[in-house]
């Protein structure tokens, strides 16, 4: 148990020391306390609008427009990059594209997606799955890609059937690819939605943070910040914790120490 504890420490700790200098830059004056409120202000506006509903109603509502857009593009992306990683033709006609267009902005766009679903959350939604799109298709593809030829060529000389070979041996060798595109999607599908909703909504927590900020109510946009900061990690872990079901033949994390 305690040598649990130290591990937890020794890996986290980083996160309390970020606090403690926070903090300590408030009490000593280095930073304004209005624009850097201390984390008492902070934890009571947490608190008050957690109690009030306001912050689960807006985080539910940012998290369900985030987890749609980061599925569809997960569930497109995935056999779309199989497809390029299996047909020539496919992939000399996409690759080019999504190599080229993988560093353009996509909120340049923005105005194109409003214009077309309107301002509510069809327009997040597609802008979302636009974004993650690209990670989780080139990470795949590159996985796909990577696969020992030799892996193949076994499977077809035992005689085993095109599916299987593409069940048990071509998905199983890209899944750690696979699952670093989606792990690298995931934040950005809420940093995409709370940047629109910024932009331009009456709900969300990024409609919270820009009505916070107009108030100068800043304990209430560290608030925020704080909830996405733990929305994220939580998911992110779920996604861990499922890529660990399911990779379960290889680590997560190198085990060697640079």
């Amino acid at each position: 148990m305690i040598a649990r504890a130290l591990r937890l420490a020794e890996r986290w700790y980083s996160i309390p020391l970020l606090l403690l200098v926070w903090q300590a830059a408030v009490v000593s004056g280095l930073v304004e306390s209005r624009l850097l409120p201390s984390l008492g202000r902070v934890w009571v506006a947490l608190v008050s609008d957690t109690a009030d509903g306001v912050l689960p109603y807006h985080a539910a509502i940012t998290l369900g427009r985030a987890g749609i857009g980061f599925a569809l593009a997960a569930l497109a992306g995935v056999p779309f990059a199989a497809a390029m990683a299996r047909s020539t033709l496919v992939r000399n006609l996409f690759e080019p594209i999504f190599l080229f267009g993988y560093p353009v902005p996509k909120i340049a766009l923005f105005p194109v997606f409003t214009y077309i679903f309107g301002i509510g959350s069809p327009s997040k939604i597609a802008f979302a799955f636009l974004e993650c799109l690209y990670p989780v298709v080139v990470t795949a593809y590159l996985g796909f890609r990577a696969i020992p030829v030799s892996l193949l060529w076994s499977a077809q000389n035992m005689g085993t059937p095109r599916a299987t070979v593409l069940r048990r041996v071509i998905f199983p060798a890209a899944m750690p690819a696979i699952f670093t595109g989606l792990r690298i999607a995931l934040p950005i599908s809420i940093v995409v939605i709370v940047l629109t909703e910024m932009i331009g909504d009456s709900k969300g927590l990024g409609y919270y943070l820009a009505v916070s900020g107009t108030r100068f109510e800043f304990a209430n946009v560290y608030a925020a910040i704080l909830v996405i900061g733990m929305c994220g990690f939580v998911l992110d872990r779920a996604l861990l914790s499922l890529r660990r079901r399911i990779v379960h033949w290889e680590r997560d994390e190198a085990s060697v120490n640079f």
